[in-house]
């Protein structure tokens, strides 16, 4: 709407054609100028007339100072003002005529406070009589300029420029005096053309119009920044915003978000009202009485418009920083991308600058990085029987997608979905007939979009999922162990899910034991991992060195973990914990259970042999094969034998020919199965003359079934020669019952 105003009082009258009112009794028209006619005493007095401009608005007139100004004898002309009466409290703008610094300069009021945002030359009123004309120009976007013709010379000198959209509408304009005595009517202006847009209430902010661009949630240790957390919000839209009544909330607490224009373009910084003393020197701080408190490993921020209207969420995490040093504190984390209003972990990056941070200007790490790419599946995880949630590696739509775009084999109705909080990477589902236990579900999805409009990507939008169901003691094995990695590796440890079940390992940890009592807890994973039958997984710190010391690493069976155990290279233990701190299962290991023929243990794991013998059967357990690399991370046991099925009271001996060291077997296992426990046993190796070379059991207790293993060494440490072996198994009870077995192997070797 366009507003206009002109008056030179040539009619005599200011009354009409616009209307002047205020302290009408001290003005006069009659000279065709607004002349101030004041009785002769020290007082103030002002007139104002109705108007609207404020957007690419232009102000002019002329003054007439009949005095050299000062501190008390001086005049203020309105450009802008919200109530009419000029000697009041009010929000506007004005031009300052006189004053100490005898200036011609632009002001901003707020209530009673005024700011100097266009300061002109000092002196230049320095006149015993004062005859300007001044002209003022304001653009759309808070743009000024300040223009004076001191003496009417017929040219204007420019001021000054500044930018400000502090107050974005106007109701009024007018003029103020203030004055002494004997200056009290010698004060005249004229030829008023006010001319520009009026301000026209913009359009709610739409979603990401303003966003979060930097975290300050660690400021401790100091590294330049004040020791103030802090948010910075940006206004990327194409209008201002007034931030009252707007809110930032860490879903723990919510701040109320006082009166601030945000121009576009323009960043602000809120912190704690108790911290704004700490960056007093810079203008665009707002302090908020219930500053959220930011929590250093991760926090989830929601930016919303009056009535709850969600304008901007973070879910940040120190993982962001990408930066072990900078995460400790002192360093913010900074968007990289304004414009990728989807990308969050991969569009935050620690700050560069050297500060540690940029509050209130354009970040250090700001660069072009669009999102181009759809979203991936990551996960389908059963809550219960009637209820799925699907895991995003992104930010989603918030609009929901129609139920058309989800099929579930084999099939599955779906009642509802919707997302699981405001962070949008995950769906609920809600399922019309329950899941069955022990039954593996595909579920495939179609037009499932990120917030930067990208369909989901083909190759990752399947997942498989089932119900899972508790865990018994030995559901889960110990695998294979590494704990003494070489200097440049990480310790680690395979899991293998030997049961029918699927399992979900949230909660579940690694532990050591100590006295009989669990020691130290390391948590497996606090989100949803769906652990398959027959399955094998590896814990570890790091994914990419395990994979860069054993090459045939299954990445894919590799779960990293926050924290990890460092075990002793001598003996240790490992207990696997369910989410309710049930022992799964427990080994104590030494390093004599490594192959004798390894020279140095050092990267060389050990490997369970059978899942169907007991985890603390030292016989069990045997260093991984030189052909495997020293470890099969992710895989099948290089150790792992298929056995032999024995029928009633019987002794056999797989393989009969090994190599030892080398081979793959690189040993035999003497397998045994009697009716009855109880029995004692004495297993000895004789070689082709007779002579006894290996004590494989001496005087051991046995159960009815199980397997003892011979490396191919010889008693003295050395390895046994080529040829031809004979095992003797005898074994007896306390009932005086005694049974022998002999059985035949060889010894070969690699030519």
């Amino acid at each position: 709407m366009f507003a206009q105003l002109s008056d030179n009082f040539d009619d005599g009258d200011f009354s009409k054609n616009p209307v002047w009112s205020g302290q009408d009794i001290k003005f006069s028209a009659a000279t065709n100028q607004l002349k101030l006619q004041a009785p002769a005493v020290t007082e103030d007095a002002y007139l104002s007339t109705k108007s609207a401009a404020i957007n690419d608005a232009s102000w002019e007139f002329f003054a007439h100072l009949g005095f050299n100004p000062s501190s008390t004898n001086y005049a203020r002309v309105y450009l802008v003002s919200s109530q009419s009466n000029l000697a009041d409290t009010l929000k506007g703008y004005f031009v300052m005529i006189g004053n100490t610094t005898d200036e011609i300069s632009l002001y901003k009021q707020s209530g009673s406070t005024r700011t100097k945002i266009i300061d002109g030359a000092d002196g230049k009123l320095n006149l015993p009589i004062v005859d300007v004309r001044i002209k003022v120009t304001r653009d759309a976007a808070g743009n000024w300029q300040l223009f004076s013709d001191v003496g009417l010379t017929g040219a204007y000198t420019l001021e000054g420029s500044a930018t400000d959209a502090t107050f974005f509408s106007s109701s009024y304009t007018g003029v103020y005096c203030n004055y002494t005595a004997t200056r009290s009517d010698k004060f005249s202006f004229d030829d008023f053309v006010v001319t520009g847009k009026a301000y026209v209430a913009p359009a709610p902010p739409t979603y990401k119009d303003v966003i979060i661009t930097e975290i300050f949630a660690d400021p401790t240790p100091r590294v330049e920044l004040p020791e103030t957390e802090f948010v910075e919000l940006l206004n990327r839209g194409t209008a201002s915003f007034n931030l009252s009544g707007w809110t930032l909330s860490d879903g723990s607490s919510t701040a109320t978000i006082p009166s601030y224009t945000l121009a576009p373009g323009e960043y602000v910084v809120l912190m704690a009202t108790s911290s704004v003393a700490n960056y007093s020197s810079q203008q665009n701080v707002i302090g908020l009485s219930s500053f959220p408190s930011l929590n250093n490993a991760g926090d989830v921020l929601m930016l919303k418009y009056r009535g709850g209207i969600m304008i901007d969420s973070v879910q940040y995490s120190d993982s962001w920083y990408k930066n072990d040093d900078k995460k400790s504190g002192g360093w913010s984390l900074e968007l990289i991308d304004p414009n990728n209003i989807c990308g969050e972990e991969n569009n935050w990056a620690a700050s560069e600058n050297k500060d540690g941070g940029t509050p209130g200007k354009q970040n250090s790490v700001y660069a072009n990085k669009p999102d181009l790419t759809g979203p991936a599946l990551l996960a389908a995880v059963p809550v219960s029987d009637r209820q799925l949630m699907l895991q995003f590696n992104e930010k989603l739509l918030k609009e929901i997608p129609s139920i058309e775009n989800f099929y579930i084999a084999p099939e599955v109705t779906i009642d509802k979905i919707s997302f699981t909080d405001q962070s949008l990477r995950a769906f609920n589902i809600l399922l019309s007939t329950p899941l069955q236990e022990k039954q593996l579900y595909t579920i495939k999805l179609k037009n499932i979009y990120d917030c930067n409009g990208n369909n989901i990507q083909t190759d990752y939008s399947v997942a498989s999922f089932a119900l899972p169901q508790k865990a018994d003691s030995l559901d889960v094995l110990i695998n294979e162990i590494l704990f003494n990695p070489r200097p440049t590796g990480e310790d680690f440890l395979e899991i293998v899910n030997t049961s029918d079940k699927y399992l979900n390992l949230k909660n579940w940890s690694v532990a050591t034991v100590k006295d009989g009592a669990v020691d130290k807890v390391y948590t497996i994973t606090n989100k949803d991992f769906l652990f398959q039958p027959g399955a094998y997984l590896v814990l570890t710190k790091d994914v990419d060195i395990l994979a860069g010391e054993y090459p045939q690493t299954k990445t894919a069976n590799v779960l990293e973990m926050n924290t990890f155990p460092s075990w002793n290279d001598d003996a240790g233990n490992v207990l696997i914990m369910d989410d309710q701190k049930n022992a799964i299962d427990y080994f104590a290991y030494t390093k004599s259970m490594h192959s004798v023929f390894i020279k140095d243990e050092e990267g060389v794991s050990l490997e369970r042999i059978a899942f169907s013998e007991p985890t603390n059967d030292s016989n069990n357990w045997k260093s991984a094969s030189t052909t495997s690399g020293y470890a099969t991370p992710g895989f099948i046991n290089s150790n792992t034998t298929a056995g032999s099925v024995l029928s009633g009271e019987e002794v056999v001996v797989s393989p009969e020919v090994f190599i030892p060291a080398s081979g793959t077997p690189n040993f035999t296992e003497i397998q045994y199965k009697f009716n009855q426990g109880g029995y004692i046993a004495n297993v000895n190796v004789y070689d082709a003359n007779g002579l006894l070379i290996k004590k494989v059991a001496n005087n051991e207790l046995l159960g009815t079934e199980g397997f003892l293993r011979w490396d191919g060494d010889r008693d003295d440490g050395t390895k046994a020669r080529i040829g031809y072996y004979l095992v003797s198994f005898e074994v007896f009870n306390a009932a005086g019952v005694v049974k022998t077995f002999r059985k035949r192997l060889a010894v070969a070797a690699k030519f």
